[in-house]
């Protein structure tokens, strides 16, 4: 799709479309949800694009605070996060997904 369009259009432009923000984006979503899953990718994806939605929804409708104040709350935790998980669990969402689920299947028997 996107060569057929570059070649109606005779020119390749990327500098707007994907810059360095978009690019740590991407990195974080793939860092959060798991490294070398496809479905921590998706998961780390839903979690980057929902977190600012809902700090918004909470931060500033509920408490009044302001926006910006969210915006750097947001990095804040993205940055907490990407550690704890490149530290702690390096699988990210998808493996802490694999192990609840592990654990409320042998839920009533542990051994």
């Amino acid at each position: 799709g996107a060569m057929i369009f570059s070649v109606y259009l005779g020119a390749v432009e990327v500098t707007e479309a994907f810059g360095i923000q978009k690019s740590f984006l991407l990195l974080f979503m793939i860092i959060i949800g798991g490294l070398g899953s496809i479905f921590g990718s998706l998961v780390g994806a839903a979690f980057m694009v929902m977190m600012p939605v809902l700090l918004k929804n909470i931060m500033v409708n509920s408490f009044g605070w302001a926006t910006d104040i969210a915006a750097h709350f947001e990095f804040i935790i993205i940055g907490g996060l990407i550690v704890f998980f490149l530290i702690v669990e390096p699988h990210g969402l998808a493996q802490l997904w694999r192990i609840i689920k592990e654990k409320m299947r042998l839920w009533p028997f542990p051994h």
